[in-house]
């Protein structure tokens, strides 16, 4: 017997849900883990940074779910596309790691969330991160 579309519908809504929860919890702790490291490495070796940057991680992780999302939600993606987004998205919390520290040892700053900012001027390295990630 089929279910019928709206079953269906909820069906489709509570996996993507799912995902996204499934990918943006790891992904945004790590992200955190990431610039916490990166601020804190300067001062274990002795050598305080006095200059400072922003990423806005809640873009770039939103960007990246949309990506992964909209192609398991099109009706065109085989499965063995869909393989390699889930791939990929489990993939992502790594690599945004690994990009964060390396882009902080690059500038020579301590990077921080843009929330973190409260007043004042901080250069936005949002587009170099994300330059960075889709090179991979």
């Amino acid at each position: 017997m089929n279910e019928n579309p709206e079953k269906e519908s909820r069906k489709v809504t509570l996996n993507l849900k799912w995902l996204t929860f499934a990918v943006l919890i790891p992904v945004g702790v790590g992200a955190c883990l990431a610039v916490a490291i990166a601020s804190l490495s300067g001062r274990s070796f002795g050598k305080p940074s006095g200059r400072f940057a922003v990423v806005d991680l809640a873009t770039v992780v939103r960007k990246n779910q949309e990506a992964a999302v909209s192609l398991l939600a099109s009706g065109a993606a085989d499965q063995r596309a869909r393989d390699a987004a889930l791939a990929s998205a489990q993939g992502f919390g790594k690599r945004l790691d690994a990009e964060v520290v390396a882009l902080s040892k690059e500038c020579g700053c301590v990077l921080l969330m843009r929330e973190a900012v409260v007043a004042g001027e901080v250069e936005d390295l949002t587009p170099a991160l994300l330059s960075r990630l889709t090179k991979q």
